[in-house]
């Protein structure tokens, strides 16, 4: 097994279905893919659409109750069998060729660690997008974002049983987290400039709240000894260029 792509969900019934068949529509070869859905409990009409997959060829869904995002990240990259790990929120999308163009990066370069791409901003109440161009990477850049989208970037799996997996004890923005703890490690990260990726924008995600969003990433900066900041590639700046 080549790649896991890890989906966690609660109560996302209104978006999961086309974050999975975003997936299971890529090019790359079935047998060298799996997709793990990690349920957290859903109340709405998830397990329904679940059910939908049930005989879907290397789709899984782990039950995991009321821990978390971060803890439920972790459950499908511990439960994982991929070399490769990529992550996709149940609002968000894959575009076509994600999954061949990072891992043929990963293939062929051994001192990249992670790949991630540009990337459509798509708000939901507006219905449009806004393509998201990111400059070549960059380690003071990277740090400099005040926040890193997992989702759409793929990473060698290694790299979390090295240097440990998602932080769970903070409520949001472990992918700054977890990238800042990789850039301080000397980790090596790859851009391609072309949108690979569709992060959608609307009022009930984790990543609305951007007073609790700011008061998470002033700690954790605290925590690796620097200052929060956040550059014009902060995933909210979505008309940057």
């Amino acid at each position: 097994m080549k790649i896991s792509v890890i989906l966690p969900t609660y109560n996302y019934g209104h978006f999961i279905k086309r974050a999975i068949e975003s997936v299971l529509s890529q090019d790359y070869p079935v047998p060298k893919r799996e997709l793990i859905i990690v349920e957290g409990g859903s109340t709405d009409n998830t397990l329904e659409i679940l059910s939908e997959y049930e005989d879907e060829v290397n789709l899984r869904v782990l039950n995991q109750n009321g821990k978390g995002l971060s803890n439920a990240v972790n459950q499908g990259i511990l439960n994982s069998k991929g070399e490769y790990i990529s992550r996709i929120d149940a609002d968000d999308i894959f575009l076509p060729g994600i999954l061949s163009k990072e891992s043929g990066v990963l293939d062929n370069n051994p001192d990249i660690g992670f790949v991630y791409p540009d990337y459509h901003s798509f708000i939901y109440n507006e219905n449009k997008k806004v393509r998201k161009y990111l400059p070549d990477f960059s380690k003071e850049e990277v740090i400099g974002r005040g926040d890193f989208l997992s989702g759409g970037t793929m990473f060698r799996k290694s790299l979390f049983e090295k240097y440990g997996y998602y932080d769970e004890g903070i409520p949001n923005l472990d992918g700054y987290d977890m990238i800042i703890r990789l850039m301080k490690n000397n980790v090596i990260g790859f851009h391609i400039n072309e949108p690979l990726f569709e992060y959608t924008i609307h009022g009930s995600s984790m990543s609305d709240d951007t007073e609790l969003i700011d008061k998470t990433g002033e700690k954790i900066a605290k925590k690796y000894g620097l200052t929060y900041v956040k550059n014009r590639n902060h995933p909210r700046n979505i008309y940057s260029k």
